[in-house]
């Protein structure tokens, strides 16, 4: 806690808000994906199945406890407990669902599906689009599985696979979104990145998850800001968003919003 807090007054002092800096794209994403406070009906829907899982006190044992597990001290634990802690929270979602839903994104990948409420604001961000998701643990696939039938989303496409397997594999079809949350290591996060570099859509946005997660995946996302074919990089510390799009001027911005604590 105390290294998270050490972190956001570094990102305070080198941060600005959207009243300090002259930028279309950051007034567009304020306007239209961190400000609105729009209740839409998909919301509703989604935190109701978020609260039956957080009652749901059946046992599971897991089996793929990698970097982003640290809150899962052990392999035997419940669905309310795995709900709780490893699922993004119910802002951070709404987020994400906004910013699909207005740039229009229509080919999504997810790497690290958990249990299936994010992306289920994937899902609903664009129902013209398709997901493809990609989880490590069988047990964690299955219940994502039963998951997403019971929110009735229709465009989702789940793969259990090993993210070092299948990743170059995967990425071989050009996205237009991809959301890391699948292995909070540097090493890895940076691996995966380079790897969607490779074939990215020319029009592409990477959002990254837990950028303070720790030290290394602060210098990871650092790492990936000072990459030369990372355009855009906008830190809103609670996530990483990247725009691949050559259509504006290289430039790293740590946004200050209240956004930064979802």
């Amino acid at each position: 806690m105390l290294q998270k807090i050490g972190f956001y007054l570094s990102f305070l002092i080198n941060g600005v808000t959207k009243n300090n800096i002259n930028s279309p794209i950051i007034d567009e994403l304020t306007e239209y994906v961190l400000d609105p406070k729009i209740n839409y009906y998909a919301f509703i829907g989604i935190e109701h199945y978020r609260k039956i899982l957080l009652k749901n006190q059946s046992e599971i044992i897991l089996y793929d406890l990698g970097e982003g597990s640290k809150t899962i001290k052990n392999k035997k634990t419940n669905i309310g407990a795995l709900t709780k802690n490893v699922q993004s929270s119910a802002l951070k979602g709404q987020l994400i669902f906004r910013l699909i839903n207005f740039y229009k994104r229509k080919n999504i990948l997810e790497i690290g599906t958990s249990l299936g409420i994010t992306t289920a604001y994937l899902s609903n961000g664009n129902k013209n689009g398709k997901v493809t998701t990609i989880e490590g643990d069988p047990t964690i696939y299955e219940l994502a599985k039963q998951n997403f039938q019971k929110l009735g989303l229709q465009n989702v496409a789940i793969y259990n696979k090993s993210f070092d397997n299948s990743l170059p594999e995967f990425l071989k079809n050009k996205y237009d979104l991809i959301f890391f949350d699948g292995n909070h290591s540097k090493d890895a996060t940076l691996k995966y990145f380079n790897w969607a570099l490779e074939s990215h859509h020319s029009d592409a946005i990477f959002i990254f998850d837990d950028i303070y997660w720790s030290l290394e995946m602060k210098q990871a996302w650092l790492e990936i800001c000072s990459n030369p074919k990372t355009i855009l990089s906008i830190n809103i510390f609670s996530l990483g968003i990247v725009f691949l799009s050559k259509n504006t001027e290289k430039k790293h911005i740590n946004l200050i919003h209240n956004c930064n604590f979802y």
